[in-house]
Protein backbone atom coordinates (compact mmCIF):
# COMPACT_ATOMS: atom_id res chain seq x y z
CA UNK A 1 0.00 0.00 0.00
CA UNK A 2 2.73 2.38 0.97
CA UNK A 3 4.41 1.98 -2.29
CA UNK A 4 1.06 2.36 -4.57
CA UNK A 5 -0.05 5.92 -2.66
CA UNK A 6 3.99 7.06 -2.93
CA UNK A 7 5.08 6.35 -6.11
CA UNK A 8 1.08 7.04 -7.64
CA UNK A 9 0.95 3.10 -8.99
CA UNK A 10 -2.40 1.83 -10.21
CA UNK A 11 -4.32 -0.42 -8.48
CA UNK A 12 -7.38 -2.22 -8.77
CA UNK A 13 -10.12 -3.50 -6.47
CA UNK A 14 -9.49 -7.50 -5.65
CA UNK A 15 -12.78 -9.94 -4.93
CA UNK A 16 -11.96 -11.24 -1.16
CA UNK A 17 -13.54 -14.51 0.13
CA UNK A 18 -16.47 -12.98 1.08
CA UNK A 19 -17.53 -12.28 -2.61
CA UNK A 20 -16.45 -8.45 -2.10
CA UNK A 21 -14.69 -6.17 -4.52
CA UNK A 22 -12.04 -4.19 -1.86
CA UNK A 23 -9.66 -1.33 -1.97
CA UNK A 24 -6.16 -1.78 -0.90
CA UNK A 25 -5.59 0.21 2.12
CA UNK A 26 -5.43 0.67 5.95
CA UNK A 27 -9.13 -0.20 6.65
CA UNK A 28 -9.27 -3.74 4.30
CA UNK A 29 -5.89 -4.71 5.86
CA UNK A 30 -7.10 -3.71 9.50
CA UNK A 31 -10.21 -6.29 8.23
CA UNK A 32 -7.92 -8.86 7.52
CA UNK A 33 -5.71 -8.95 10.47
CA UNK A 34 -9.08 -8.14 12.86
CA UNK A 35 -10.88 -11.41 11.19
CA UNK A 36 -7.99 -13.62 11.34
CA UNK A 37 -7.94 -16.70 14.09
CA UNK A 38 -4.22 -15.61 15.39
CA UNK A 39 -5.43 -18.35 18.56
CA UNK A 40 -5.67 -20.93 16.52
CA UNK A 41 -1.67 -20.26 15.68
CA UNK A 42 1.25 -21.14 16.73
CA UNK A 43 3.58 -18.59 17.43
CA UNK A 44 1.90 -16.27 15.08
CA UNK A 45 2.59 -17.91 12.09
CA UNK A 46 -0.48 -17.18 9.93
CA UNK A 47 -0.77 -16.44 6.30
CA UNK A 48 -3.72 -13.61 5.97
CA UNK A 49 -4.53 -14.88 2.12
CA UNK A 50 -7.96 -14.77 1.62
CA UNK A 51 -8.52 -13.55 5.32
CA UNK A 52 -12.70 -13.95 6.20
CA UNK A 53 -14.60 -10.97 6.15
CA UNK A 54 -16.45 -8.93 4.30
CA UNK A 55 -14.46 -6.01 3.84
CA UNK A 56 -10.98 -7.97 4.57
CA UNK A 57 -8.18 -7.38 1.58
CA UNK A 58 -7.54 -10.89 0.62
CA UNK A 59 -3.60 -10.44 -0.60
CA UNK A 60 -2.55 -9.38 3.35
CA UNK A 61 0.66 -9.63 4.68
CA UNK A 62 1.89 -9.33 8.28
CA UNK A 63 5.50 -8.61 9.66
CA UNK A 64 7.35 -10.69 12.41
CA UNK A 65 10.17 -10.92 14.67
CA UNK A 66 12.15 -14.02 15.55
CA UNK A 67 14.23 -13.99 18.71
CA UNK A 68 16.20 -17.28 20.74
CA UNK A 69 13.92 -17.76 23.77
CA UNK A 70 17.00 -18.25 25.81
CA UNK A 71 19.63 -15.79 24.25
CA UNK A 72 23.15 -14.79 24.14
CA UNK A 73 22.68 -11.18 25.37
CA UNK A 74 19.48 -11.20 27.61
CA UNK A 75 20.04 -7.19 27.41
CA UNK A 76 19.98 -7.04 23.74
CA UNK A 77 17.12 -9.02 23.87
CA UNK A 78 15.09 -7.01 26.56
CA UNK A 79 16.24 -3.63 24.38
CA UNK A 80 14.72 -5.67 21.58
CA UNK A 81 11.48 -6.25 23.29
CA UNK A 82 11.52 -2.93 24.67
CA UNK A 83 11.27 -1.51 21.08
CA UNK A 84 8.78 -3.50 20.10
CA UNK A 85 6.34 -2.94 22.89
CA UNK A 86 6.91 0.67 21.83
CA UNK A 87 6.14 0.30 18.31
CA UNK A 88 2.93 -1.51 19.33
CA UNK A 89 1.59 0.65 22.29
CA UNK A 90 2.89 4.10 20.87
CA UNK A 91 4.57 3.88 17.24
CA UNK A 92 0.81 4.11 15.59
CA UNK A 93 1.11 7.55 14.38
CA UNK A 94 4.69 6.77 12.81
CA UNK A 95 3.23 3.64 11.64
CA UNK A 96 0.21 5.63 10.07
CA UNK A 97 2.08 8.13 8.41
CA UNK A 98 4.54 5.49 6.81
CA UNK A 99 0.93 3.79 5.39
CA UNK A 100 1.79 0.72 7.55
CA UNK A 101 -1.40 -0.78 9.38
CA UNK A 102 -1.59 -0.72 13.06
CA UNK A 103 -2.22 -4.01 14.85
CA UNK A 104 -5.41 -4.88 16.26
CA UNK A 105 -5.52 -3.75 19.95
CA UNK A 106 -6.63 -7.69 20.62
CA UNK A 107 -4.02 -9.01 18.57
CA UNK A 108 -1.34 -6.58 20.88
CA UNK A 109 -3.18 -7.98 24.49
CA UNK A 110 -2.30 -11.46 22.82
CA UNK A 111 1.27 -10.28 21.98
CA UNK A 112 2.00 -8.91 25.29
CA UNK A 113 0.71 -11.93 27.02
CA UNK A 114 3.06 -14.68 24.56
CA UNK A 115 6.18 -12.33 25.64
CA UNK A 116 5.19 -12.64 29.17
CA UNK A 117 4.97 -16.92 28.97
CA UNK A 118 7.91 -17.17 26.60
CA UNK A 119 10.08 -14.60 27.77
CA UNK A 120 9.73 -13.84 31.26
CA UNK A 121 12.97 -13.18 32.25
CA UNK A 122 13.12 -10.13 29.22
CA UNK A 123 9.72 -8.25 29.11
CA UNK A 124 9.17 -5.37 31.23
CA UNK A 125 6.96 -5.38 34.11
CA UNK A 126 3.70 -3.41 34.24
CA UNK A 127 5.77 -0.59 35.33
CA UNK A 128 7.96 -0.08 32.64
CA UNK A 129 11.31 -1.74 34.14
CA UNK A 130 13.22 -4.70 33.17
CA UNK A 131 12.72 -7.66 34.82
CA UNK A 132 16.09 -9.64 33.43
CA UNK A 133 18.09 -6.62 36.33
Amino acid sequence: MAHTRLDRISFGLVQNSAGNFVTPDAASFQAAASSADWMATQDFNLVLTNAPGEDAYPITARTFVLMHKQPKSPDGSATAIDFLRWSLQSGKPQAQLLNYVPLPATLVEQIEQYWQHNFEALTASASGKRTDR
